[in-house]
């Protein structure tokens, strides 16, 4: 699937109401098992509290919604420096990161430069 395929695809699932078949796509699901094995199944910010939590998911540094054009992307380029997209995280802390679909308080602000 190229940038633009991909693109179009998930705003036309955004517009239908149905993001969530990305999330089942085989694309994202082995690419999601690839991220998680990299990182050792470890939540990358439970680990920069010096705590060893299992990640069981994936979280997009930036947001498919937003940039789906790096929804299938590990890294991403900005102002010439390199990020990364993907991170494994806990439910706890994908929750906190997402805290517009919980009402809760969102996480400080993650910062690319700890990943």
């Amino acid at each position: 699937m190229t940038r633009d395929e991909l693109v179009k695809w998930i705003k036309k699932l955004r517009e239908s109401g149905e993001l969530w078949r990305f999330y089942k796509s085989k694309e994202w699901r082995h690419l999601k098992d690839e991220v998680l094995k990299e990182q050792h199944f470890e939540c990358q910010i439970c680990k920069q509290q010096g705590i060893i939590t299992k990640a069981d998911t994936v979280h997009h540094n930036q947001f498919v919604t937003k940039h789906p054009s790096l929804a299938l992307s590990k890294f991403y380029y900005y102002k010439g420096k390199k990020y990364r997209n993907l991170i494994g995280v806990c439910k706890a802390c994908h929750n906190k990161l997402h805290p517009e679909k919980h009402g809760k308080k969102k996480l400080n602000q993650v910062t690319e430069e700890r990943w």
